[in-house]
């Protein structure tokens, strides 16, 4: 099966995407850290919420990586 521009495209940002992805990992882990030793709840909260944030960005590129890798297997079938 022959790819589209876009689906190469997107092949082409693989490696970025799972780059990024391990960044944002370690950004969440950092923070995970900092909510043991939040101060008070206002501070936990808004330690959480980046945690929330990171996560849903963290889906967003796997769910990018998983496209990627079955265009990568329809080129191999």
């Amino acid at each position: 099966m022959e790819l589209t521009q876009e689906q190469m495209e997107e092949i082409a940002k693989k490696e970025t995407y799972i780059a990024k992805k391990e960044e944002l990992l370690k950004q969440r882990k950092a923070l995970l850290h900092d909510l043991e030793y939040a101060e008070n709840d206002m501070e936990e909260g808004l330690i959480q919420e980046k945690r929330e944030h990171l996560a849903k960005e963290i889906k967003i590129l796997a769910s990018k990586i998983r496209k990627i890798e079955s265009f990568e297997v329809q080129t191999v079938s």
